[in-house]
């Protein structure tokens, strides 16, 4: 999602989904069981996974 924005080693807060803006939406992906390495790890934010780490 938005490669150009939330690429494999862009950190918060540059990364476009790191913003508030994004809040509703990784409450959805994690409310369903997702991750996100963003969330998570600081790196990848166009990534998640709907698997454990």
């Amino acid at each position: 999602m938005d490669p150009d924005h939330n690429g494999l080693k862009v950190h918060r807060p540059q990364a476009r989904l790191s913003g508030t803006d994004y809040d509703a939406f990784w409450e959805f992906v994690e409310d369903e069981g997702g991750v996100s390495l963003g969330r998570e790890r600081d790196y990848d934010w166009m990534h998640f996974q709907f698997a454990r780490l």
